[in-house]
């Protein structure tokens, strides 16, 4: 029996370097941090690249979200993954089993981490080809000067839709999908509006897929305002042709995408009705204050320390409203001296104080977050008038807080008869259903959206638009 064991056990030390030969690391990788009787959960994503692997680092409690690696080196088993901006290492072996033993090095220090690779999530909301109606290609300039937009446009299968919807996404460089963590979103509402009658134009966003150079030019000062023009670019489109020039056209925008359906139709009244889809309907450094206050609390500071943030963030949008970008730009030096030192500021840790004071100098080279923090939707959603406005919120949006952007709306809009808001209880900011509604969960919650957020809409718009 002893030399049958001996084989087995030489057979055995053979082939675990041939298994271990066959593996990638591709996959997202979770593991926890231990230090000073801390815990912080990070999330690794490896990809297979053009040459190589490439990685991006998540650590939601800190609000870092898709940090690119610099390097990614792989010799199996052996992993080495490098983030300059944190001055960080991690380097580990690939173990059977689905694990990675390595060590997390930042700043000269080394923390033990295993990371364990998370089982593939299904989305079995995705459709899949071939589908029960038709889908064409288009493309169409935007109403801002020099901007090609390309689409989907899909259409139910007799060609004579009941109305046509356009699809805006939110904030990000985003496809036609509204792609985010593997969910599709837009993919899915599209089929299922197509499926009940409807035409659905999704499209991608300017700079999607182009290169570094056209994507800066498209985007470096792209506002809410610009990407209005798009999607009323969106709107030309379906208005000329032939399928659709009979049928109501409206918007549904998520997000970010929600605050331009508004817009738009405020510049466009041939637009016949809007959805808006946790849209923010409030100025943005007041969604932007909630998000760093619920962050701050998720970071483990105490209540006294995250008021004392949240007051320097207040006097920070103040001077930012009061001020126009070149404003900003040549005066940053002098209000950041100031701001600091003044209390509650003076009195904050130097590096938290440094890194709040750092929004000045993002409100005046950014274009988009300056728009963001001093733009007030109040106007263009009250142009609605009459026409009608379906707002959907998740009660649990960390993002776009429920009750204050559709009390915003039902404030500005409550006297149209044409009005529906509805919140969806124990729903995210991308309407999955979840349990704290972070940012964090989107991935690892198989549903893309809540087949009820689908049936109102589509119920919604069969009220409106009729046969």
């Amino acid at each position: 029996m002893k030399p049958r064991l001996a084989t087995l056990l030489l057979l055995t030390l053979f082939l675990l370097p041939a298994a271990l030969r066959a593996q990638s690391p591709a996959g997202i990788w979770d593991g926890t941090l231990s230090f000073a009787g801390s815990r912080l959960p990070l999330t690794i994503r490896i990809a297979e690249a053009a040459e190589g692997y490439a990685a991006t680092l998540n650590s939601p409690d800190q609000g870092l979200r898709g940090l690119p690696a610099d390097s990614v080196a792989f010799h199996n088993p052996d992993l080495a993954i490098a983030f300059g901006a944190l001055h960080a290492r991690y380097s580990g072996a690939m173990m059977p089993g689905g694990m990675i033993m390595g060590v997390f090095n930042q700043n000269g220090q080394d923390f033990p981490l295993l990371l364990k690779l998370r089982p593939a999530v299904v989305r079995s909301q995705e459709p899949q080809p071939p589908y029960p109606y038709i889908c064409r290609e288009v493309s169409f300039p935007s109403r801002a000067e020099g901007v090609e937009l390309h689409g989907t446009l899909t259409l139910p299968a007799d060609g004579s839709p009941r109305a046509a919807v356009i699809l805006v996404t939110g904030s990000g460089l985003q496809n036609r999908d509204e792609e985010i963590f593997g969910h599709k979103p837009f993919l899915v509402i599209a089929d299922h509006l197509t499926r009940r009658g409807y035409a659905v134009l999704r499209y991608d966003d300017r700079g999607f897929g182009a290169p570094e150079q056209e994507q800066h030019r498209l985007l470096d000062n792209a506002t809410t305002e610009e990407f209005t023009l798009d999607a009323l670019g969106a709107f030309d489109c379906l208005a000329a042709l032939r399928d659709t020039t009979a049928c109501p056209v409206g918007i549904l925008g998520h997000s970010e995408g929600g605050t331009i359906a508004f817009a738009a139709a405020a510049r466009e009244p041939r637009v016949d009705f809007i959805v808006s889809m946790a849209g923010l309907a409030v100025r943005g450094d007041r969604a932007s204050l909630e998000q760093n206050r619920r962050q701050m609390e998720l970071q483990g500071l105490d209540k006294a320390l995250t008021e004392d943030c949240c007051t320097l963030l207040e006097a920070l949008y103040a001077e930012i409203r009061s001020h126009t970008r070149e404003e900003l730009a040549a005066e940053s030096a002098e209000l950041k001296m100031r701001l600091a030192a003044r209390e509650p500021a003076a009195s904050l840790p130097p590096a938290l104080r440094d890194n709040l004071l750092q929004l000045l100098d993002n409100a005046a080279t950014n274009a988009w977050v300056y728009h963001f923090l001093t733009f007030d939707p109040a106007e263009a959603i009250a142009a609605a008038g009459e026409r009608p406005v379906l707002a959907l919120n998740g009660t649990l949006d960390r993002q776009v807080d429920a009750a204050e952007n559709l009390g915003t709306i039902r404030r500005l809009l409550g006297q149209s008869p044409a009005l529906t808001v509805k919140a969806f209880e124990g729903l995210n900011h991308l309407f999955q259903p979840c349990t704290t509604g972070d940012v964090s969960e989107y991935e690892r919650i198989g549903t893309t959206i809540d087949p009820a957020v689908l049936e109102t809409l589509a119920a919604w718009l069969d009220r409106t638009v009729g046969d």
